[in-house]
């Protein structure tokens, strides 16, 4: 019992990626158990059923049948690998293929370091996937009638820092099948092989894409195309399209009504964790040489900075300025034919010294404002007039207790007695800092978007994730501890406790017929938005009816069970100005290091756009002996 709590627990902590927030920091010693999830990704023995037989635009595919009177056609490459001359450039069109593809395995991650979220057995440290990893997954009702009227389509964009993460642990059975309606989920190229912006590259290229840097974001609109082109095989309606993503597959989502090349390419979108921020090409890259005196500067994993890490892998006698000034002296084509035929998993292992690689992440870019793919203006900005993005209704919404999950090992707040039991050292710290970024996170995600979207006339419905029925035992007060922490939400619109990820140690017999209700409920909200673009009364016409996001009265849906009061509508404003009220008179993180370290975090360095950073108001709150770049890690 002990050995399984404690593996799960870790097996959580990796997957939300630990080290998204500076004043959070990671535990960098390994625990005393390792994640153990021998069995969970094996490949199982699926029949092809030949009733699932579809006609792709690029051939004839089969699959097999699933749970809850389903076909499922997993492994279906949606593009051209992105290999050798492909690599760093925007996806091109798959290839068809002779005879009938048996869609019956999934497709090869994209490559990653080892966590719970890479959908395979492995080790700290361990480097997996292929950069041949552009497939997705398709859950559908059986058709038994093929005059059958056509179904609200739903794709996944899953979650893992845009740099970890795969399709492959999202089993959608549950959600299609219960709520007829089609499941894609996807793979899309990650960290820097997905998000790499280089004057070498905008010199080399013909065309605005591959000049982007965007490349896990052209991956995703690809895959969108490929909808388009063929989903009516499966029963689904082109032109009644939700995508939806988790945490920076929320992020993904944002970035995809903003960019102009993903117009018509979806008509509602849900965001669950997301974020608005997207990264400067002085970010993306520049040398981190200007870190400490500028807000916005390199990153230590910038595109230059990875091109020295490689070079001066060959010219191991030169030093830095000299490996710089070989890339001042080295052409673009140059440059890019070495960097195309550098390993990639070499290179991750040499910028691993940098970040936290045991969980899986490596801070690099993502999401670049290059003026094509993404527009050079914040999101922020963009959604104060419909004009400018992709108006289609849209949900938005946080868990309550978001950042504890990245607090639970983290040694200045929790203590591990006998190297496995956590042990919260300051209730009243542990609380205060979650409750900071969980409410930034709801702020930037969720109400200062609303606002401006709602005033713009665009229809938007929010909400609050507050599940937190853990157990609580001699062990652990999980509830304490984890509350309604980032992620939990995603097996509960899944409506799949069992597959996936392992969560086990959360789930027991006393909260088993409350995470049941919820999830039924929250996937009855989620296909309705699906279908119609409100989630009124839910599918079913049975639930709390959940209203448009209001300037005044109630505002958001909150999700709970029937034990803490129910799903229910309420008013909970949450914003950037409180917030930073709140840190003015702060009375438990009382230390100037404490305020100044938060205020940094929380609008520059954090998860959230950095539109509310303000440097006066930093030198106001008496920072100025505390050079912002201080605080940012990567």
């Amino acid at each position: 019992m002990i050995k399984k709590f404690s593996v799960g627990l870790i097996a959580l902590i990796a997957v939300c990626g630990l080290g998204l927030f500076g004043f959070v920091k990671v535990n960098q010693s390994p625990p005393l158990f390792e994640p153990s999830v021998a069995g969970l990704y094996a490949e199982q023995s699926r029949k092809a059923d030949l009733s699932s037989l579809v006609s792709l635009d690029t051939g004839k595919a089969i699959g097999f049948s699933d749970a809850y009177n389903t076909h499922a056609w997993l492994g279906i490459p949606y593009a051209a690998p992105p290999v050798n001359e492909l690599r760093w450039k925007a996806p091109r069109p798959a290839s068809a293929w002779q005879g009938t593809f048996e869609a019956t395995n999934y497709g090869s991650q994209c490559v990653q370091f080892w966590g719970v979220l890479a959908g395979q057995d492995g080790e700290r440290g361990d480097l997996l996937g292929q950069e041949d990893c552009l497939t997705l997954n398709v859950w559908a009702p059986k058709i038994s009638n093929t005059g059958a009227p056509k179904k609200a389509v739903m794709v996944w964009i899953h979650g893992g820092g845009n740099d970890s993460g795969t399709a492959k642990l999202y089993q959608a059975h549950h959600l299609a099948g219960s709520k007829d309606v089609v499941v894609v989920t996807i793979n899309y190229r990650l960290g820097f092989l997905g998000w790499f912006s280089h004057p070498a590259i905008r010199s080399t290229s013909n065309n605005l894409e591959d000049a982007s840097g965007n490349y896990g974001t052209l991956d995703i609109i690809s895959a969108l195309k490929w909808v388009q082109r063929n989903i009516t095989e499966f029963g689904g309606d082109p032109n009644n399209v939700t995508i939806f993503g988790e945490s920076a597959g929320g992020r993904n989502v944002m970035s995809l009504l903003a960019s102009p090349l993903a117009k018509g390419l979806f008509h509602r979108a849900i965001a669950q964790s997301g974020s608005l921020d997207t990264t400067y090409q002085v970010m993306a890259e520049d040398f981190d040489d200007q870190k400490q005196s500028q807000p916005i500067a390199g990153l230590k994993n910038s595109s230059n900075g990875l091109i020295a890490l490689a070079l001066g892998d060959q010219f191991i006698n030169e030093n830095q300025q000299q490996i710089r000034t070989r890339i001042d002296e080295t052409s673009g084509a140059q440059l890019l034919q070495f960097m195309r035929a550098f390993d990639p998993k070499k290179l991750m292992q040499l910028a691993s010294t940098n970040a936290d690689s045991a969980n899986g992440y490596i801070r690099v870019a993502r999401i670049i404002r290059d003026g094509h793919v993404i527009p050079k203006r914040s999101l922020l900005e963009l959604f104060e007039s419909t004009a400018n993005y992709n108006n289609v209704p849209l949900m938005l919404g946080t868990n309550r207790d978001e950042q504890k999950v990245f607090m639970a090992r983290d040694p200045r707040y929790v203590d591990q007695k006998f190297g496995f039991l956590p042990r919260i050292k300051d209730a009243a710290r542990y609380n205060r800092v979650s409750e900071y970024v969980s409410d930034n996170w709801k702020a930037g995600a969720v109400d200062e978007p609303a606002k401006r979207i709602h005033k713009s006339g665009a229809p938007v419905y929010a909400y609050r994730f507050d599940w937190d029925e853990e157990p609580v035992n001699f062990l652990a007060d999980l509830k304490e501890l984890l509350g309604a922490s980032h992620g939990f939400e995603v097996s509960f619109v899944f409506g799949d406790f069992n597959g996936g990820i392992d969560l086990s140690f959360m789930l027991d017999k006393e909260n088993a017929a409350g995470r049941r209700e919820l999830s039924l409920t929250m996937m009855d909200y989620w296909a309705e938005f699906a279908r119609t673009g409100n989630p009124s009364r839910g599918q079913s016409g049975s639930q709390t009816e959940w209203r448009e996001w209001s300037a005044q009265g109630e505002n958001l849906m909150l999700l709970d069970t029937t034990n803490d009061g129910g799903s229910r509508m309420q008013e909970i404003r949450t914003n950037v100005a409180d917030i930073k009220a709140r840190l003015q008179n702060e009375d438990v993180l009382a230390s100037q290091l404490d305020r100044c370290e938060a205020y940094a975090t929380l609008f520059l360095h954090g998860y959230q756009a950095s539109d509310f950073w303000n440097a006066d108001e930093y030198s106001r709150l008496g920072c100025d002996a505390y050079p912002v770049g201080d605080f940012r890690e990567g």
